[in-house]
């Protein structure tokens, strides 16, 4: 664990529709919390600045310090990372997107230890990257800018274009043991029960 807060914004991406849930996703319980509070906690004994990214600030102001939307509108993810990027104080971010009920404090300070000579530390499971329980830094900001404009949206294809430190399953393991929970991410209902039944188990 980090000692005190380090020179790194948390961004919470609060922009999604959750289509298939039916309801948002970002303010159902898991436990006593909504999922964004519980990662608005996480993020709050790490960095010294939250910001949610959203076009419902309304919703999402308690939650982080400041509410912000997409600089360039209609790309997703991808585009509230940009925002995120642009926005934030320091030059390094987190990024959480808002269905990640279990992130953890453990897994983030890996990320951020590892963070020099990187423009992306990503987690990797199972062989699949996880682009939005990550860290980016502000260099990728022109890479990100230009691949909105020509309408290229997927977070992974940035990778092939920046410095990018994976952070895989065995190196997670000694300071996460249950990465299948922490990288887990609420799309369905039944995702919802799944969840539900993690934490009364506990």
């Amino acid at each position: 664990m980090l000692n005190e807060k380090t020179a790194v914004s948390g961004i919470i991406l609060a922009g999604g529709k959750s289509a298939r849930m039916g309801t948002d996703k970002a303010l159902l319980k898991v436990g006593p919390c909504c999922i964004i509070e519980r990662i608005a906690g996480v993020f709050r004994t790490l960095v010294d600045e939250i910001l949610v990214v959203t076009d419902r600030p309304d919703k999402f102001a308690e939650y982080g310090d400041k509410t912000i939307g997409d600089i360039m509108p209609g790309h997703g993810p991808l585009g509230g990372l940009h925002a995120g990027l642009v926005r934030a104080s320091h030059a390094r971010v987190l990024v959480a997107a808002c269905d990640l009920p279990f992130i953890s404090a453990p897994l983030a300070c890996l990320l951020i230890q590892c963070a020099a000579d990187y423009d992306a530390v990503v987690p990797r499971y199972r062989g699949y990257p996880e682009p939005l329980c990550a860290l980016y830094s502000k260099n990728c900001i022109k890479i990100i800018e230009q691949r909105l404009t020509r309408n290229q949206n997927k977070i992974t294809g940035l990778y092939d274009q920046v410095r990018v430190r994976y952070i895989e399953e065995t190196e997670m393991l000694p300071v996460e043991p249950h990465p299948e929970r922490v990288l887990f991410n609420l799309n369905t209902p039944g995702d919802l029960k799944k969840a539900r039944s993690w934490i009364a188990g506990c």
